[in-house]
């Protein structure tokens, strides 16, 4: 609380018209004293100026400690009215206090009546999220803590409705996505990669008619393929094109049965044959030509494809020859192998 204005004004008034007057003397006390006045030995004007000193130095300290002390009560006053209100401002919090003690005292299950619409309201919202959040387990345990504590059974069955449809749209998008994939892999001829696809949904939806229907689909896909294989072997044979229909046979090999392999046994021998020959024709007439480069391509190619026929062995032992020639080297003391009939200049070597 602070000081009004107008408090002690008249003291004031007053200790200074007095100091005033004081000082007035007490500057006429020394006057005279300095002048000689009122004795007719010099110690008379001594006690006057002494005592006008005297005067003068009592109103100027008057002057000074009355504000100092009218100050200090102000301060007091406005210490003891702020403890005051600081006093009223704790009973006020005591008794708030008071209230939450009492409110904390209120049992549990008076507190779930006060706050059961809040608190339900906030279920719904989490269960909400859990549901946009594909949070299947967690929604339901909540769905079925909303209807067996607050007793809300009917609009947790429209919450379980809202996941099924929720979690089955889900499903079917990603189920939609997977067999997308294996499309995918149907078309680039992945039969391996599918297959451990369509397993895997076989795993999570064993009774879901579209992913039981994707194993007989592949199995239709992969026979529809190997008869267009086939056809596309006899037409490659039928033409004579040799690296055609190995490449055909190739891929062809993981479709054939031990029956069907049996049976295509003979013309595979022929086409095989055909095109060590047409290595071997080309291998002579490179190293006839004294085309190093091309003949030691074509010998390579042989011994690959080729590793076990008599042919591949003979090129084998050339190959460090062919290197040199084939890098511009003489190496006129290696020796000369020589080919298999099929191939009429033995000689391929020769200088």
């Amino acid at each position: 609380m602070a000081m009004s204005p107008g408090r002690f004004a008249q003291l004031r008034w007053l200790q200074t018209a007095v100091c005033v007057c004081a000082m007035i003397g007490g500057a006429i006390l020394i006057g005279m004293g300095a002048v000689g006045y009122g004795s007719s030995e010099s110690s008379g004007g001594v006690w006057l100026i002494a005592a006008g000193g005297f005067v003068s130095f009592l109103s100027i300290m008057f002057l000074t400690l009355v504000p100092l002390i009218l100050k200090t009560e102000s301060t007091i006053t406005r210490q003891f009215g702020t403890l005051r209100d600081l006093h009223d401002s704790i009973v006020q919090q005591n008794a708030v206090l008071e209230l939450i003690g009492e409110n904390t005292a209120i049992s549990d299950a008076a507190k779930s009546l006060t706050h059961r619409e809040q608190d339900l309201d906030m279920l719904r919202t989490v269960i909400r999220e859990d549901l946009a959040g594909e949070h299947w387990e967690r929604a339901l345990s909540l769905i079925d803590d909303m209807e067996v504590r607050f007793g809300c059974k009917e609009e947790a069955e429209q919450f379980r409705e809202q996941l099924d449809a929720a979690r089955n749209g889900a499903m079917e998008v990603r189920l939609r996505e997977a067999i997308e994939m294996i499309e995918g892999h149907f078309q680039s001829y992945e039969w391996t990669r599918a297959g451990h696809e369509i397993d895997r949904l076989l795993g999570l939806l064993p009774d879901n008619a579209r992913v039981l229907a994707l194993r007989d689909r592949m199995e239709s896909l992969k026979d529809d393929h190997k008869q267009a294989l086939l056809v596309s072997w006899q037409e490659a044979v039928r033409r004579n094109d040799t690296d055609q229909a190995i490449d055909i046979l190739r891929e062809l090999d993981q479709y054939l049965s031990a029956a069907e392999a049996e049976a295509l046994r003979s013309s595979a021998r022929d086409v095989f044959k055909d095109k060590l020959l047409q290595l071997g024709v080309q291998f002579r007439f490179a190293v006839n030509e004294k085309r190093w480069q091309d003949a030691l391509g074509t010998g390579v190619e042989l011994i690959r494809e080729f590793p076990n026929a008599r042919m591949a062995s003979e090129v084998r032992e050339a190959l460090d020859t062919l290197r040199s020639r084939a890098q511009g080297g003489t190496d006129a003391a290696s020796p000369t192998p020589h080919l298999e009939s099929q191939i009429p200049d033995r000689s391929f070597l020769g200088s």
